[in-house]
């Protein structure tokens, strides 16, 4: 499955769990990161960098995907085999939902 595929598979599902995905300029002045999982008020949000490759944004969806119970949303097998090979990294899981 290619990649622009996989993020418009991702953003749909992030969408059906109530998650706002938002691209943006993340490298300009003092901050620096490639995006990240935050909670605003009541709202759960993925914020990635807009300069990222389409391979790049993949790659940060399915990072912060592992730290989320996705197992209620449909994926396609590529996908969700994908995402299962994803580890959750010890920064991503300081908000982690899944089992919640």
């Amino acid at each position: 499955m290619k990649d622009d595929v996989i993020l418009s598979t991702l953003e749909e599902a992030a969408r059906s769990m109530s998650i706002k995905i938002q691209y943006d300029d993340l490298r300009k002045g003092e901050v620096n990161t490639a995006g990240g999982l935050f909670r605003l008020k009541d709202e759960t949000r993925i914020l990635i960098h807009k300069g990222l490759t389409t391979e790049e944004k993949v790659d940060k969806l399915l990072t912060l995907f592992a730290s989320l119970d996705t197992e209620t949303i449909h994926l396609p097998p590529a996908v969700r085999k994908r995402l299962e090979a994803t580890p959750v990294l010890p920064s991503e899981t300081a908000g982690k939902e899944k089992g919640s």
